[in-house]
């Protein structure tokens, strides 16, 4: 039953007579829970039970299982029993397949367990809470392992070990994934027993923190090899190809993911020639320099290519754009790399493009070209200048960002048309004109952040459509009109309240079946960077840190009226800036229902009345500005507003504040510029230590004169110890001159 939403009811009638002779029950990916297990444990010529991916919880159920004595596959895989694994388990000794990954089994594996299942050809643990060390030479007389799976353990202390005892593999894997498992700690050494498991097809070394030179033997010595990951290491040197790949046999490799390592030089030449069936090729976040190899151009099949976080420079070459004719994902992001991407771009086929943070230049889209299929299109901070094609049409986009370039011209209608659409950033340009009314009917936006351009017109309220938002920057443009108080409609929360925001991911690929050679692409949406302004500051917020942030900023334009006191009801922001426009009337106070408010910025209005005082509940908040208004009235003074001091309020000739406001507290290193802390702190330590020395000095001087006038026992004690030392340090000199 493969079907995920199928629901299978058992009636517990206490028979088990019509499934006496059963061999094989497959139940994975259905809705079961602990109520057919009872039920499942009673069928005693079971062979082959997979109950993978259930809602099944509690306790491990080793008592049950260790009833069918006949089992040959057991795959428990992807639910969420707890516990310890049961030692009656080690007399399954016809054993083949034991899958228990993706639960929270905890404690320590046991060595008889493991040892005792003589049979075993597939082991897989990972996705549990195992503990301690576990030594792979428990698996030295397993001679029918073919598949071991370990990693990615909740776990502090569990780590594998392969080194220490020595041991000797009586086995020949084909599969093999150790990920995230602290190998060989504190040498961390690549595992010396793979140079004698030549019929590896997969193998996954990943996020190990391993040291030393590149294996290159292992791209070399395993002629079936079709996937490889190493990455997430601390490899460095180079990577070294033979001269002639068709000796070396790689044509079977389709994965290759050495990315975020320290590997250093350039790409080899002849790379394109040496894995000529390469369908996902990621060595990302190195030290590679020099220019992309032409090569990559001969790989025919491949549909990932992700070079971003490195040093290499020059273009894209376009043996690459016409060559690689299934390429759907390419990432070169964070590099030195020039020219223009309007082959890249038009390509067909492209559904992700990520070349932010680079050097390119002139037009992003040619006049011509209007319809595109990009999922994820990320071209910002570069160079790019000109108008975008009035008949652009991206009605296939989730992901957007243009930021930081030269772009002219209004923003097209079918940029962002997208229904689907969860993020679109265009800030930092010199767009103008209005904002498109097609992007009101994308009801998953999440991120809409169009700052820094000339955007003008009414501000509308069928922004309020876009419910799902969390972080709205509209800042420094000419919008006019008055705040809508529908905005109370959308939701503006982080993680703190809501855990649907959409994962962060760049690429997934997943072996459909560890039995075969065919793999799954996956394309997730993915925010790498992200600009805004929150506590007085421009930041940065990279990957998932966006998921905790919720930002309202409708800074700097032309808004007029009085600010809704509907916005008191978006309990979920975390940052509110209103400045520089040219509002007017009361701050609402229904702003004390912002409990998660941490920067309020309400500066440079027309802003009257008090500042209400239930403003002191909210303790999070650590920037407040309300200077250059028309306020009135004392400012509140207690709790955190009374670390806010004269630059908060200053501009408002009618507004006092208590001394309290401006009492000196400890300085926050990002929001006060560190030579400047720097610079005051040291001025008033040296003046503060010139005057306790003055001070000092004068009274122990005084205190020794009167206490030798008064005691003439002292007052001789005194002078004797000063002719010691005389005599000691001069005394030569004293007796050539005496004598």
């Amino acid at each position: 039953m493969g079907d995920e939403n199928r629901v299978l009811i058992f009636e517990d009638n206490g028979s088990t007579s019509t499934f006496e002779s059963l061999e094989t029950f497959d139940l994975s990916h259905n809705n079961l829970n602990e109520g057919v297990l009872e039920f499942l444990f009673g069928l005693t010529s079971l062979k082959n039970l997979n109950l993978a991916a259930n809602n099944f919880v509690g306790l491990f159920p080793g008592e049950g299982i260790c009833r069918l004595r006949q089992l040959e596959v057991l795959d428990l895989g992807g639910n969420g029993f707890v516990g310890t694994l049961d030692v009656c388990l080690s007399n399954m000794s016809s054993l083949r397949t034991l899958d228990l990954s993706d639960n929270s089994l905890s404690g320590n594996i046991s060595t008889t367990l493991i040892t005792s299942l003589v049979s075993l050809e597939h082991l897989s643990l990972y996705g549990n809470r195992f503990e301690g060390v576990f030594p792979l030479s428990i698996l030295a007389n397993l001679t029918k392992l073919r598949v071991l799976q370990l990693g990615d353990m909740d776990s502090k202390t569990f780590q594998v070990q392969t080194e220490n005892p020595p041991w000797n593999a009586s086995f020949q894997l084909e599969q093999l994934n150790i990920f995230s498992c602290n190998i060989n700690s504190p040498t961390y050494r690549t595992p010396s027993f793979l140079s004698s498991q030549h019929r590896l097809e997969y193998l996954d070394l990943s996020k190990n923190n391993l040291v030393g030179e590149f294996p290159n033997w292992l791209l070399v010595n395993y002629t079936k090899l079709k996937a490889l990951y190493l990455n997430g290491n601390f490899f460095i040197g180079y990577i070294t190809l033979p001269r002639d790949p068709v000796l070396q046999g790689m044509d079977q490799l389709h994965v290759l993911d050495i990315s975020s390592n320290k590997i250093q030089g350039k790409l080899s030449n002849n790379i394109g020639f040496f894995f000529p069936n390469l369908e996902y090729l990621d060595v990302s976040s190195n030290m590679f320099e020099g220019y992309i190899p032409t090569s990559i151009g001969e790989m025919s099949k491949l549909k990932v290519l992700n070079l971003g976080n490195n040093n290499i420079s020059g273009s894209i070459p376009e043996h690459i754009v016409n060559g690689c004719n299934l390429l759907q994902h390419l990432f070169i992001q964070d590099n030195q790399l020039n020219g223009t991407l309007l082959s890249c771009i038009a390509k067909p086929g492209l559904y992700s493009l990520s070349a932010s943070r680079n050097n390119f230049e002139g037009p992003i889209i040619a006049q011509d070209k209007c319809q595109f299929d990009f999922i994820f299109l990320d071209l910002s901070r570069n160079n790019f200048s000109g108008s975008l094609p009035s008949c652009l049409n991206m009605s296939s986009a989730k992901i957007i960002y243009l930021q930081g370039n030269h772009l002219t011209g209004g923003i097209p209608e079918g940029l962002l048309n997208s229904r689907r659409m969860l993020a679109v950033d265009l800030s930092d340009n010199n767009l103008m004109g209005t904002i498109p009314e097609s992007i009101y009917g994308s009801e998953s936006l999440t991120l809409l952040i169009l700052g820094r351009n000339q955007l003008q017109g009414h501000l509308s309220s069928q922004i309020c459509e876009l419910r799902n938002l969390q972080i709205l920057d509209l800042s420094q443009n000419t919008l006019t009109g008055s705040i809508p108080s529908c905005l109370k409609n959308i939701r503006f929360a982080g993680r703190e309240q809501f855990l649907d925001f959409p994962h962060i991911d760049f690429i997934s690929l997943i072996p459909l079946n560890s039995e075969n050679d065919m793999f799954a692409f996956g394309m997730y949406a993915g925010y790498t960077m992200v600009q805004l302004v929150t506590k007085d500051q421009f930041l940065l917020y990279h990957g998932d840190i966006v998921e905790f942030v919720s930002l309202l900023d409708l800074s700097s334009n032309r808004l007029t009226g009085v600010i809704p006191h509907q916005l008191g009801d978006l309990s979920g922001l975390h940052s509110l800036n209103l400045s520089h426009n040219h509002l007017s009337g009361p701050i609402p106070e229904s702003f004390r229902k912002l409990q998660f408010l941490e920067s309020l910025d309400l500066s440079n209005n027309n802003l009257s009345g008090q500042i209400p005082l239930e403003l002191q509940d909210l303790y999070r908040l650590a920037v407040f500005n309300v200077s250059y208004n028309n306020l009135s009235g004392k400012a509140p003074d207690q709790e955190q507003f009374g670390t806010f001091g004269d630059s908060s309020y200053k501009g408002n000739p009618y507004l006092t504040w208590s001394i309290s406001n401006t009492r000196i507290v400890a300085p926050t290193p990002s929001l006060i510029p560190s030579d400047e802390v720097t610079k005051d702190d040291s001025a008033i330590d040296f003046t503060s230590f010139c005057w306790s020395f003055a001070v000092t000095s004068v009274t122990v001087l005084l205190a020794l004169l009167g206490i030798l006038c008064i005691i003439p026992h002292w007052r001789r004690a005194w002078f004797q110890f000063i002719e010691g030392i005389l005599l000691k340090c001069f005394g030569e000199c004293l007796q050539d001159a005496f004598y």
